[in-house]
C-alpha cells in the first residue's frame, strides 16, 4: 500500500453570529438621569450572545502519524472487500474534520477508485476511531490524505472501461440519482465493477463536498440495481461523474 499524506492546516475565520437584544422602558417609568441613559445605551449596543467557529492549525507530523497508524485497519477493510469482490483495489483520498478534543467529527471520501462503498465506509469508520491532534487557534482542524491499495488477490485485473460505456445506463436511472443527491453540493463520482452479465459486482462513491456523504448510500443502491452493457467474458471497471 502506498500512502501520500496531504494535510490541510490553514486558519480561516468563518461567520461570527451576533444577536443583539434591546431592552426598552415602559410609559410612565421614572425619569432617567444622563448617567442612566448612557448606561442604557451601552447595554443596548452590547452583544448579548455570540458564537464563532474557526479553522485551526494541525500538527502535520501528528496527522501523518494518525493516518499511518490506521493503515492496519484500512488494509483489513480492503481484505474484507476483496473477499466480496476479488478484483477490488485502487486509490482513495480522505477528508477528516477534527474537533478541539482530538476527535474526528466527520470523515468522507473525496476521491476513490476502490469501487466498493462497504470498504469505503469501513475505512472511514477506522479513521473516526483514531486519536487526532487538537487544532490550535480554532474549533475545527482539517486533514487530508491520499492512499493507494493494490488488489490483495493475485487475479487478472478488470477490463478498463471509458465512462462513455455507461452513459445509457446513467440516463435510465437519472431521476433516481437526482433524487438521491437532493440537497448536496459539489461533484460526485462513482466507480463500478461490472460482471459479464451486465450486473454491478460492487459500487463506490466519492464526493468533493461533505454533503455528498449523506447521498452516497442511496446512489450506490441505485447503481447496483442498474443494468449495464456486458463487458464480455471478464468483468470491467469504470469510474464516471454523476
Amino acid at each position: 500500500m502506498k500512502i501520500v499524506p496531504s494535510i490541510v492546516c490553514f486558519p480561516s475565520t468563518l461567520v461570527l453570529l451576533v444577536l443583539a437584544v434591546a431592552c426598552g422602558g415602559s410609559e410612565g417609568s421614572r425619569a432617567e438621569t444622563p448617567v442612566d441613559e448612557e448606561s442604557r445605551s451601552s447595554r443596548e449596543d452590547r452583544p448579548k450572545m455570540s458564537a464563532s467557529s474557526e479553522i485551526g492549525a494541525l500538527d502535520e507530523g501528528k496527522v501523518t502519524s494518525a493516518f499511518r497508524g490506521a493503515q492496519g485497519d484500512l488494509q483489513r477493510c480492503l481484505a474484507a472487500g476483496a473477499a466480496r469482490n476479488e478484483l477490488e483495489g485502487g486509490d482513495i483520498a480522505f477528508f477528516v474534520k477534527i474537533d478541539t478534543s482530538g476527535r474526528a467529527v466527520h470523515a468522507h471520501v473525496e476521491k476513490s477508485t476502490l469501487g466498493d462503498r462497504e470498504t469505503e465506509k469501513c475505512m472511514l469508520g477506522a479513521l473516526k476511531k483514531r486519536a487526532w491532534p487538537e487544532p490550535q487557534g480554532g474549533d475545527i482542524g482539517l486533514a487530508r490524505s491520499s492512499m493507494g491499495f493494490d488488489p490483495p488477490n493475485d487475479v487478472r485485473p478488470p477490463t478498463d472501461w471509458d465512462p462513455s460505456r455507461v452513459e445509457d445506463t446513467l440516463e435510465e436511472v437519472a431521476d433516481e440519482l437526482s433524487e438521491c443527491r437532493r440537497g448536496t453540493i459539489g461533484d460526485l463520482t462513482a466507480t463500478a465493477y461490472v460482471d459479464p452479465d451486465g450486473a454491478a459486482l460492487s459500487v463506490g462513491v466519492a464526493a468533493s463536498d461533505e454533503s455528498g456523504e449523506s447521498a452516497a448510500d442511496c446512489i450506490v443502491d441505485v447503481l447496483k440495481e442498474a443494468k449495464y452493457p456486458s463487458p464480455g467474458s471478464w468483468p470491467a471497471k469504470v469510474t464516471f461523474p454523476l
